[in-house]
């Protein structure tokens, strides 16, 4: 553990006999930064590493000139010190070569983000945390558990090591992420069944209705919701049980003025209203009276430590109870009924003109073929927005289908309006379909929009304060998405030709380097 005060150098110069490391760091900015930082101190390379850095580091550009933009040149002279980073801001080709070079044990230290614990196999012989709180898009939180060990899993090399190392920065301010994490307390992989247009469009015309039936209400979703239900039932059964066999501890006498326990209870309440600020309020001076009366009574010699302690036991028993009840009331409340909710796309569907009944009328049996914003794109098509529009603003408003720009995003305006698509979102949002089934922003339009004219991978940089890994992930998203429509136009040789020409004219040099 290290103080959260103390610089990554630190840190490093302190576990130096037990590298390489991943430096989990939770934002790309941060990794950049950290990157730099130890780069400016430590050189882990030797001659002979180094020449094979820079070795690997020319196949790469050879395949691939242009590879170092400007605002990746320092990672060229990180790398050659046995330092990286690693985000998803990175085009794929440099998180390719970062990735070789630490497979090839030519990284002492990688600096990355969360995203580098999965999905794929690099051990380290440390783990290192910045810190164990993140932004998860709504605020900051500590890490869940099942992060936690994703992440500190990386630590401890079959056959190099006997032991994996992980470290981590606390912060002061945040003295909870002391508690630690326990691997019996991972969080469960939780069903997100979506019904979304194509799940109804794939249902009705591949299913019959017992089928669609039993897919709805029997997916993991539901499984895990009646299971966790059952098991608190469960719990709260077994505390009644245990209520039962404290209550029998007690004699016929309890809560009556012979009682000691009950005759405590009385005192403390007599006690509280012979306070100064309590003894004139109205009524006190009266129950004062009947407390002294009820006292007066014959007191019952017994144990009654035995019943305290049943009491006590039973209180506890209660609040855990309506905790369970509480959790079963809110589990119960946002249960999703798939049912219901299929029925209401499937109405969408019937009141938009993409089915009627069981049947796929011509809308519905375009966006059958389609795997995202279904309606949106049908009606794209459909209203003849896309055919009337040149290749280049077709490729702008496609660009922008599933977009959900990040805080502080900023890219150029295109050169023409796209009025026309905000006009039929509002249409569409009018006619009862839901936000998220229409998400669309003009924000990638122009990036697309020039690199459809030919504009150089680094114009587009200047166009924008987006990463290099984000505008490789736009087009190679517009790209899959014109694959689709494709596919969706069928016999419709006007359409399949025109965005077939988009779709080539886009899947050009860098881009086209990202396989699908």
């Amino acid at each position: 553990m290290a103080e959260y005060n103390s610089n990554c150098v630190e840190v490093i110069e302190t576990i130096q006999d037990h590298l390489p490391a991943l430096y989990f760091a939770f934002g790309r900015g941060r990794t950049e930064m950290l990157a730099e930082e130890l780069g400016r101190t430590f050189d882990f390379l030797t001659g002979r590493e180094r020449q094979a850095v820079r070795k690997i580091i020319k196949e790469t550009e050879d395949a691939c000139p242009g590879l170092f933009t400007l605002r990746r040149r320092n990672l060229r002279r990180l790398l050659l010190q046995g330092i990286g980073y690693h985000h998803a801001g990175l085009p794929p080709v440099l998180k390719d070569l970062v990735e070789r070079l630490y497979e090839e044990r030519l990284i002492y230290v990688l600096f990355c983000t969360e995203t580098f614990a999965l999905g794929v196999n690099f051990p380290a012989a440390s783990t290192v945390f910045d810190s164990c709180r993140k932004w998860d898009g709504r605020e900051f939180r500590g890490l869940l558990n099942r992060e936690f060990f994703q992440m500190a899993g990386r630590a401890g090399r079959r056959g190099y090591d006997q032991v994996g190392h992980v470290y981590i920065r606390i912060d002061e301010k945040y003295p909870e992420q002391t508690g630690f994490y326990n691997e019996l307390d991972v969080e469960p992989v939780r069903g997100r069944l979506m019904i979304a247009p194509n799940t109804v469009l794939s249902l009705l015309y591949w299913k019959n209705d017992e089928e669609i039936k039993r897919f709805l209400e029997q997916n993991l979703a539901v499984y895990q919701n009646n299971k966790e239900i059952w098991q608190l039932r469960r719990e709260v059964k077994t505390l009644t049980e245990k209520e039962k066999r404290l209550a029998a501890r007690f004699c016929p006498e309890k809560e009556s003025p012979s009682c000691q326990l009950y005759r405590l209870a009385l005192r403390r309440e007599l006690n509280h209203l012979k306070r100064r600020k309590h003894r004139h309020r109205p009524g006190a001076r009266e129950r004062r009276e009947e407390l002294r009366k009820l006292l007066q009574a014959q007191r019952k010699e017994c144990d009654f430590k035995v019943c305290a302690e049943a009491e006590k036991k039973l209180q506890s028993i209660a609040e855990r109870k309506n905790q369970l009840l509480a959790r079963i009331d809110r589990l119960q409340k946002n249960s999703r009924d798939f049912v219901e909710e299929f029925q209401n796309v499937w109405r969408l569907l019937e009141e938009l003109g993409y089915v009627q009944g069981r049947e796929l009328l011509p809308r519905g049996k375009f966006a059958l073929e389609l795997h995202v914003q279904e309606i949106l794109v049908t009606e794209l098509v459909f209203s003849g927005i896309l055919l009337e529009a040149t290749p280049e603003e077709a490729a702008a408003i496609l660009a922008g289908v599933d977009y959900q720009p990040g805080r502080d995003e900023w890219v150029e305006r295109p050169p023409f309006s796209l009025e026309h698509v905000v006009h039929l979102r509002k249409f569409l949002l009018r006619s009862g379909v839901p936000e998220h089934f229409c998400v669309w922003s003009h924000l990638p339009a122009a990036l697309a929009a020039a690199w459809y004219r030919g504009v150089s991978f680094e114009g587009l940089m200047q166009r924008c304060n987006l990463e290099e890994g984000d505008i490789f992930s736009i087009l190679r998203r517009e790209i899959d998405l014109l694959r689709q429509i494709e596919r969706a136009a069928g016999n419709d040789a006007v359409l399949a030709g025109f965005v077939r020409e988009i779709r080539k004219t886009l899947d050009r040099e860098e881009v086209a380097m990202v396989g699908v």
